[in-house]
C-alpha cells in the first residue's frame, strides 16, 4: 500500500500547473494541517483498513514527497483524551519539516475523543507566520462537530484576516449531506471542498491543497490574477464563469469557468489595464470588482459574490408563545438557495435592541432550508417579555441583512385562538387555525364530555404541519355522530391547568349547498346557507398546510376576506383543495393541506383566483372574485367528463394546449391530475415490481416538448441523489431534476399538490390498522398491547425510542431462540458494494407495512419510511437484498440480507441480516429480522403468530388475527 501511495505522490507533484510566480519565495506561503484523531478514526473503509491506518500512511508518504522548503505546520485533535473537547495539540510547528520525523510521530495517534472543529482551526490561524502574505488550512476530518463550536463563525473570522487565508475541507468518508453541513467553511474562505472516500482520493486532496505552484515570466505588459470569489451569507456555487470588461477599451473577453470542486482559483493572464471583473452563476448568483491592473502583477483577486438565498412563506406568528417552553414556527421553503446543509440557516432569539444576529443573543437553533414544508423549533426564554426573532444563514449578521425578522412576545401563560367549523362529517379532517401558544408539546385533541376520545382523535403541534419527516398529520373527527369538543393543550402542565382553548363541534351530516350555485355567492337566493365558522377569536388561515400558520385575522381594509369553499354536490366527500391566484405574480397559492370532508374555510387577500379540487373518482374546478364587498361562500361545480387533449404520439399520454393548466384522467393507470399549460406527459403504466405480484405505484412523467430537461417525474425506477431531489405526494415520490427553472419549479408545486392516485382504498392504512387494534388489545391487556406496538413497529408514531428489552425480544423472535441481537455471526472482512436498485417496496413516512416477491418466496414487513429492493436469488440458494431509509438529517441507513461485510448481525429465517452504516436503530433491523419468512404473507402471518408470547401472552387472539389481516391487507 505505501509504495502505491509514494508512486501516486511523485505523479501527481509532477503533473501540477504552473500558475503562480517564479519569484515567489517559499516564506510567502504557509500550510496548516489538521488531522481528525477522533475517535471514529478506527471506522472502516470498503477494503476493510480502518481511516487512520490509511491516513497514516497516506501523510507519510506526502510528506516524504512534498517540497521541503514549503513551510508546514501539523495539528490533530482527539488523540490523547476520551471526551476532552480541549484535546487539540500542535504537533509540528508551522516551518519546514523532517519527513521522516515527523511521519513517525504521526503513526503514533491514538484515536480516541471528540471533535471540536471549531477550536481547531482556530488554533491553526494561530500558526501562520506574520510573514506570510497567504496560508491554506487543510481540514481532514471523517466527522462533524461535536464540542458545540460554530465553524462557519470560525471561518468568517479567517476571512477577515490581513491576508488571504484559504480554509480547505477535505471530508474523509463524510456524506454528502454532511459535508454540506460544514462547507461554510471552504465557501467563506475561497478554500477547496473535497470528498474523499479512499487513500488515493485523500493523497490527491493533500496534494491539491497545499502544493506551491508556480509559471514563468510574463510579457512586460501582462500580468496573472487567480481569481475566485467572497461568498456572501448564501454561500459557493459549485462553478462559476468569469468575463472581464476591459474599462479603457470598452472591450469583453470570457475568462473560463472555476469549479470549485477542482481548484481554489482560475489563473488568467491579461494585458495591463483596469478592468471590470465579472463572476456569474446564472440564478444562483452574481458578483463584480473593478480591479487596476499593473504590468508584471501577480495576485489573487477576491471578487464579492451574492449568491441565491432560499425563497420563504414563513409568515408572522399569531399570538404569544410560552415563556420556558420551546416553540415551533412553522415554515415552507418555496425555492432552495445554494446552501441546503442542516446547519446553514438558524433562528436566533434576540434582544429587541440587537444589531446583529449574534448581539446578546439567548439562544439560536439550525433550520432545515430544503423544498417543503418544515416546522422550525426554537428554545423560549424563561423571561416573559418581548424579543427578536431572525432567521437567516448561520453566520454573523447585521439585523438588516437577515431574511426574516418579528417580534415576539413570551408571556406564562398566553391566550390560544381556535377556529374551526361548528360541524364536520364523522371522520372527516378538521381544519383548524391556531393563534398563540405553539408550544413544541402542545397538543389538539377531541373530548366527550371532558374526557380524550382517542389518540387517534389526537395529534401534535410538531406533526400538525408539513415537516421533514412528511405531509401535516390531520386531526380526524370521531366516527360517531354527537356532540364533542375540539380542545388545545398545553404539554407539561397537570390536568387542571393543561386546557389552553376549547371550541364546542358537532360531528353528524353537515348541508350541502344549494345545487344550483355553482362557483358563485351562496346568498339571499340559495335555500342552504353557508356553515360559518366559529372562532374563539377571528383569527386567518392562509398557509398551505391546513392551518395554523396565518398572518393577523381579517379586518375591515385589510385587503383580506374569510372565505368558505365547498364542492357542489360533493355529500361530504373528501376533497383536496388548492387556490391560485391569477393575474398576480408572486403571490402564494393557498392549500387545504389535506382532504377536508365539507366546507373548507380560509382567508383570502382580495382578487381573481383559481379553484381546484381533487377527490378520489373526482375533480373540481372554478374560478372565484373574492371581494369585501362581495359574496364570501362559493360552491365549486364538479368537472365531468374530465376532457384532455388526444395523444401527441404513442409515447404520449397527455398534453395542454389550454393558456392556463388542464385536468387530465387515465382510467386504467388510475390517476387524476392537473397538467401545466403547455406540458405533455408519457403514457402512465402501474406495473407489478415482480412477475406475478399485485400492481404496484404510478410511473409517470410530466415535461415541456419545448424544453424537455424540464421534467417532473412521478416514481422513478431509480433515482440517484444527485439527480436532484424527491418529495413524498399522495401517487407516491415525486422528483425534479436539478438545475431546475423557475417554470420546472411552479409546475413541481402545482403537480404535488393536484396529482391523485385514485385505485380503491377500502382498507385503512397501516397506522390506522395497528392503532385501531392495539387500542383494543390495550383494554384487555395493557402488556401484550405495548409488546404487540413494539413488535410492529407502531411506536414510531408515538416517539423514536427502543422498548425495554426489546433487543432481547427481537433477537429471540429473529431466531426462534433465546439468543440476543449481540450473539451474531461473524461478518466477513470484505464488505459487499452497494448499487442501489429498483424498489420492491417502501413503507409510509409513519406506519410500518409487509412486503412480498413471490418468485422468491420471502416476505416480512419494514419499519416506517424503509424501503426494500427487488431480491435475486444467488447460485447458491440464497437471497439477497438490501433495505434502505434516511434519518432525519439525510445520513443514509443501510441493512443487507446474506451481504458480505456489515455489523451488529442477526441470523434470521433466510440468512444473515447486517447493518452496514450507522444510524440503524435496534428496533429497526429487529422488526426486519423478527418477520423475515419463507414463503408468503400466510407464512408471516404464522410466524409472527407463533411468536406472541414473548415477552408476554397475548390474552386476545382475535385482536392479533386482525391486526395480521390489516398488515396483509396492505
Amino acid at each position: 500500500m505505501r509504495t502505491a501511495f509514494k508512486g501516486l505522490m511523485a505523479s501527481l507533484l509532477l503533473s501540477l500547473p504552473m500558475i503562480a510566480s517564479a519569484q515567489e519565495t517559499a516564506q510567502d506561503r504557509a500550510s496548516v494541517l489538521i488531522l481528525d484523531a477522533s475517535g471514529s478514526m478506527w471506522s472502516q473503509l470498503d477494503d476493510g483498513t480502518s481511516r487512520i491506518e490509511v491516513a497514516r500512511d497516506v501523510l507519510s508518504d506526502f510528506l516524504a514527497a512534498r517540497d521541503p522548503a514549503q513551510p508546514l505546520g501539523v495539528i490533530a485533535y482527539g488523540h490523547n483524551r476520551k471526551g476532552d473537547c480541549t484535546d487539540i495539540e500542535v504537533l509540528a510547528p508551522v516551518g519546514r519539516q523532517d519527513p521522516a520525523g515527523l511521519g513517525a510521530r504521526l503513526r503514533t495517534l491514538n484515536p480516541r475523543g471528540k471533535t471540536p472543529l471549531a477550536d481547531a482551526l482556530q488554533l491553526a490561524a494561530t500558526q501562520i507566520p506574520a510573514t506570510s502574505e497567504e496560508a491554506d488550512i487543510v481540514l481532514v476530518t471523517d466527522g462533524l462537530e461535536t464540542c458545540g463550536g460554530n465553524v462557519c463563525a470560525v471561518a468568517a473570522g479567517l476571512a477577515a484576516m490581513g491576508i488571504p487565508v484559504r480554509a480547505h475541507v477535505v471530508g474523509f468518508g463524510l456524506t454528502e449531506t454532511e459535508m454540506a453541513q460544514i462547507a461554510c467553511v471552504a465557501d467563506t474562505t475561497g478554500g477547496l471542498m473535497l470528498s474523499t472516500q479512499s487513500g488515493a482520493e485523500l493523497a490527491d486532496a493533500l496534494i491539491r491543497t497545499t502544493a506551491p505552484v508556480v509559471v514563468d515570466d510574463l510579457p512586460a505588459d501582462q500580468a496573472t490574477l487567480n481569481l475566485t470569489i467572497r461568498a456572501d451569507s448564501a454561500g459557493r456555487p459549485d462553478r462559476v464563469q468569469f468575463s472581464a470588461e476591459n474599462l479603457a477599451t470598452g472591450a469583453m473577453s470570457a475568462l473560463g469557468t472555476l469549479d470549485f470542486t477542482q481548484a481554489a482559483a482560475l489563473p488568467v493572464d491579461l494585458i495591463a489595464s483596469d478592468y471590470r471583473i465579472i463572476a456569474d452563476a446564472g440564478e444562483m448568483g452574481h458578483g463584480e470588482i473593478v480591479v487596476p491592473l499593473a504590468a508584471g502583477d501577480n495576485r489573487t483577486v477576491y471578487v464579492p459574490f451574492q449568491g441565491l438565498l432560499p425563497t420563504l412563506d414563513m409568515p408572522a406568528p399569531t399570538g404569544a408563545f410560552r415563556a420556558g417552553v420551546n416553540a415551533l414556527l412553522p415554515y415552507r421553503v418555496r425555492q432552495e438557495g445554494l446552501a441546503t446543509g442542516g446547519g446553514d440557516f438558524i433562528l436566533s432569539l434576540l434582544p429587541l435592541d440587537a444589531t446583529t444576529t449574534t448581539d446578546r443573543r439567548y439562544d439560536y437553533a439550525s433550520q432545515d432550508s430544503t423544498l417543503g414544508g418544515h416546522v422550525g423549533a426554537f428554545r423560549a426564554p424563561q423571561e416573559p417579555g418581548d424579543y427578536l426573532l431572525t432567521f437567516s444563514r448561520n453566520a454573523d449578521l447585521p439585523i438588516d441583512a437577515v431574511m426574516k425578522t418579528f417580534v415576539v412576545t413570551f408571556v406564562e401563560r398566553p391566550d390560544v385562538t381556535l377556529t374551526a367549523p361548528p360541524a364536520v362529517e364523522p371522520g372527516a379532517d378538521i381544519p383548524v387555525t391556531i393563534a398563540g401558544g405553539m408550544g413544541s408539546d402542545d397538543w389538539l385533541e377531541i373530548r366527550l364530555n371532558d374526557q380524550r376520545l382517542s389518540w387517534d382523535n389526537t395529534v401534535t403541534l410538531a406533526e400538525f404541519f408539513d415537516n421533514r419527516y412528511g405531509p401535516a398529520k390531520p386531526l380526524l373527527a370521531p366516527t360517531q355522530p354527537g356532540e364533542y369538543e375540539l380542545v388545545y393543550i398545553f404539554g407539561g402542565l397537570d390536568d387542571a391547568h393543561q386546557v389552553a382553548a376549547r371550541l364546542p363541534l358537532t360531528v353528524g351530516t353537515v348541508p350541502d349547498f344549494d345545487e344550483q350555485a355553482r362557483a358563485t355567492d351562496i346568498g339571499a337566493d340559495s335555500d342552504t346557507a353557508a356553515p360559518t365558522p366559529q372562532m374563539t377569536e377571528a383569527a386567518r388561515c392562509d398557509d398551505d398546510t391546513g392551518c395554523g400558520m396565518g398572518e393577523d385575522a381579517p379586518h375591515p381594509g385589510s385587503g383580506v376576506v374569510q372565505v368558505v369553499i365547498a364542492a357542489d354536490g360533493a355529500q361530504g366527500q373528501p376533497i383536496d383543495w388548492t387556490l391560485i391566484p391569477i393575474g398576480r405574480a408572486g403571490e402564494t397559492p393557498v392549500a387545504s393541506g389535506a382532504a377536508i370532508a365539507g366546507p373548507w374555510t380560509t382567508a383570502l387577500d382580495e382578487g381573481i383566483w383559481g379553484v381546484n379540487g381533487l377527490a378520489d373518482g373526482a375533480t373540481y374546478f372554478g374560478q372565484i372574485t373574492v371581494s369585501a364587498s362581495g359574496p364570501v361562500s362559493f360552491a365549486i361545480p364538479r368537472d365531468m367528463p374530465i376532457e384532455v387533449e388526444p395523444p401527441l404520439s404513442e409515447d404520449i399520454g397527455f398534453t395542454c394546449d389550454d393558456a392556463v393548466q388542464c385536468s387530465f384522467e387515465d382510467p386504467e393507470a388510475q390517476i387524476i391530475g392537473v397538467l401545466p399549460a403547455g406540458w405533455v406527459t408519457d403514457v402512465p403504466t402501474r406495473e407489478a415490481y415482480v412477475t406475478g405480484g399485485d400492481r404496484g405505484l404510478v410511473r409517470m412523467s410530466f415535461f415541456n416538448p419545448d424544453a424537455p430537461e424540464n421534467a417532473v417525474i412521478l416514481n422513478p425506477r431509480q433515482w440517484l441523489e444527485t439527480n436532484g431531489p424527491c418529495l413524498e405526494v399522495q401517487p407516491g415520490l415525486l422528483c425534479r431534476f436539478e438545475p431546475a427553472s423557475a417554470e420546472t419549479l411552479a409546475a413541481f408545486d402545482m403537480l404535488k399538490l393536484l396529482l391523485r392516485d385514485t385505485a380503491p382504498r377500502n382498507l385503512p392504512s397501516p397506522a390506522e390498522a395497528m392503532a385501531t387494534i392495539i387500542s383494543d388489545l390495550a383494554k384487555e391487556d395493557p402488556n401484550a398491547a405495548r409488546a404487540m406496538e413494539a413488535l410492529m413497529g407502531a411506536a414510531a408514531a408515538g416517539g423514536n425510542g427502543a422498548m425495554p428489552d426489546m433487543g432481547d425480544m427481537l433477537g429471540a423472535l429473529a431466531t426462534g431462540g433465546t439468543a440476543s441481537p449481540t450473539e451474531s455471526p461473524t461478518a466477513s472482512p470484505t464488505a459487499s458494494p452497494y448499487v442501489p436498485g429498483e424498489v420492491l417496496r417502501r413503507c409510509p413516512l409513519k406506519a410500518a407495512c409487509p412486503f412480498e416477491q413471490p418468485n422468491v418466496q420471502i416476505a416480512g414487513v419494514l419499519p416506517p419510511s424503509w424501503s426494500v429492493e427487488v431480491m435475486a436469488r444467488r447460485p447458491d440458494g440464497t437471497v439477497s437484498t438490501w433495505f434502505t431509509d434516511k434519518d432525519p438529517a439525510g445520513n443514509a441507513k443501510r441493512i443487507g440480507l446474506n451481504q458480505s461485510g456489515g455489523d451488529s448481525c442477526v441470523a434470521t429465517r433466510v440468512g444473515t441480516l447486517c447493518a452496514f452504516t450507522p444510524y440503524i436503530a435496534t428496533d429497526e433491523i429487529g422488526l426486519i429480522a423478527s418477520t423475515l419468512v419463507q414463503g408468503s404473507a400466510a407464512n408471516l402471518r404464522n410466524a409472527i403468530a407463533d411468536k406472541v408470547d414473548a415477552p408476554k401472552p397475548i390474552t386476545n387472539p382475535a385482536a392479533l388475527d386482525a391486526l395480521l389481516s390489516q398488515l396483509e391487507g396492505n
